[in-house]
C-alpha cells in the first residue's frame, strides 16, 4: 500500500499522525522486514544533515547533495534486503520533496513519528 504526503503539516495537518502511522503501517507490512534498528540508521542520517543545516556557516545547498545522496544509501540497503520497497519509497519522496532546512525539518519530525510508530507496531507483535 503506497502512501501519498506532502511535506507540508499545514497542507497535512496529520502528517505526524495518522500519516506517519499509515506509513509505519506500510513499512511494517512490507517484505522484507525493514527492522527498527535499520530504519533509526537513516533517522540518525537525517538527524546528523538537519544539525549541520542549522549551523550558520553553512549554506543549505552544501548539505542538499548529502541529502540526495541518502537515495543511493536506501538503494543499497535494499539490496542488500535490509529495507523494504515501502521504507525505501517513504526515503525517496522525502528527498525529492526537500529543497530548504524547513522541508529537511519537516522530514525529520516526520521521520521521527514514523518511527515512533513503528516501533510501538513492532513491541504489539
Amino acid at each position: 500500500m503506497k502512501v501519498e504526503f506532502v511535506l507540508d503539516y499545514k497542507k497535512d495537518i496529520e502528517l505526524f499522525n495518522k500519516t506517519a502511522e499509515a506509513m509505519a503501517d506500510s513499512i511494517a507490512s512490507a517484505k522484507p522486514e525493514t527492522n527498527t534498528t535499520q530504519m533509526r540508521k537513516f533517522y540518525d542520517s537525517v538527524l546528523e544533515l538537519y544539525d549541520r543545516s542549522l549551523m550558520a556557516e553553512k549554506d543549505f545547498n552544501e548539505i542538499l547533495p548529502f541529502v540526495k545522496m541518502l537515495n543511493s544509501k536506501v538503494s543499497y540497503a535494499k539490496e542488500r534486503k535490509h529495507a523494504n520497497d515501502a521504507f525505501v519509497g517513504m526515503i525517496n519522496d522525502c528527498v525529492r520533496q526537500v529543497d530548504s532546512k524547513e522541508k529537511l525539518e519537516v522530514f525529520k519530525l516526520f521521520f521521527e513519528a514514523v518511527l515512533g510508530f513503528s516501533k510501538s507496531k513492532k513491541d504489539k507483535r
